[in-house]
């Protein structure tokens, strides 16, 4: 029995040299590819969790690549519905030439809007960023799948779908 337990034991100090032996010569290989899954993980951790930006946890140095598009956070401060609608839309247009007209291939969250105060009555509703993109040549341009109407504050996701090829306001 002890014959045994000293062959297997031997095997496995074998087969533990040869994964390190293999893990040293391709290493230069293998790291960036466990960055990269690394990175992918902690940008799809945050865009998942519904967490306002400062609680969310930072990219390392190394993720940051140029070709990547980041989300930005912008604070809105007024309370003048028009203004928050103008605001929206242009987020909106703004996304749209970063990653629809460039056709980016997979979704991206682009911005995300803080609502600091509540909006002054009616709200911000579809139909009046619909008409401001209308109104810049962008008819038919996004998807609304927020409240109907913005009547309070609130964080408002403004991301690419790349299966619909429209722009998203969550």
């Amino acid at each position: 029995m002890k014959g045994i337990a000293l062959e297997t034991i031997a095997y496995f100090v074998i087969a533990l040299a040869t994964i390190i032996f293999i893990f040293m010569i391709v290493e230069d290989k293998i790291s960036p590819a466990v960055k990269s899954a690394y990175c992918h993980f902690v940008r799809g951790i945050n865009l998942i969790l519904p967490l306002p930006s400062y609680m969310r946890p930072p990219l390392p140095t190394y993720c940051e690549n140029n070709n990547t598009i980041y989300i930005q956070t912008e604070v809105i401060e007024t309370t003048d519905p028009s203004r928050i609608e103008f605001l929206i839309a242009s987020h909106v247009i703004a996304c749209w030439e970063k990653t629809g007209k460039l056709d980016a291939g997979q979704d991206t969250l682009c911005y995300e809007l803080v609502l600091k105060k509540d909006p002054d009555h009616p709200g911000v509703s579809k139909t009046m960023v619909n008409g401001t993109l209308v109104s810049e040549n962008y008819p038919s341009l996004m998807n609304w799948k927020t409240d109907e109407i913005i009547s309070n504050k609130k964080s408002i996701g403004i991301s690419y779908n790349s299966t619909s090829k429209k722009i998203e306001v969550v």
